[in-house]
């Protein structure tokens, strides 16, 4: 006579799917309190005479790929001589949100004109290596990225708190 279980153990593949859902979830979900920390600081910070490339920024992403789009919010910091860190807050869906660092570099090449460039490993998951380029002008700031599986633009203005 066999007997069963109740409640029988779950197969290896549902174990597995459980385990990339988990990642993903930590993984798009880490950083993001710390952006909004990191954000209102800033802010408290920030005056109307900012200028240049470094302060926080806010728009819209959008894949030109598949359409997707959603609210963004940036904050970047010069880290050296012609050397930014991006600091990028995604949504997706109004709920979902991605936070993630951009090393970037930049160059003033016409007296009211900053382009910049940098590239980001934000994991497999998430698409692999996004590549950026972009320029700041009139407090305007517009970007294109591109990894393997998916390309398009960001569009930001200066936020003013």
């Amino acid at each position: 006579m066999k007997i069963s279980h109740p409640c029988p153990l779950p197969s290896s593949k549902v174990l597995y799917l459980f385990g990339i859902l988990s990642l993903l979830a930590v993984s798009l979900t880490t950083g993001c309190s710390g952006f909004h920390r990191a954000w209102e600081n800033q802010a408290a910070l920030t005056s109307t005479e900012d200028e240049g490339l470094s302060g926080l920024w806010a728009g819209k992403w959008e894949s030109e790929k598949n359409g997707h789009h959603g609210t963004l919010r940036c904050l970047i910091t010069q880290t050296g001589n012609q050397q930014y860190q991006a600091w990028y807050h995604a949504k997706y869906l109004k709920w979902f949100s991605y936070a993630y660092k951009v090393d970037m570099e930049a160059h003033l090449t016409e007296p009211n004109l900053i382009t910049f460039q940098g590239k980001a490993d934000l994991g497999f998951l998430a698409g692999g290596t996004y590549a950026y380029q972009g320029q700041v002008s009139n407090h305007v700031f517009q970007a294109t990225y591109r990894a393997k599986s998916d390309h398009g633009v960001f569009h930001m203005q200066r936020h003013i708190p």
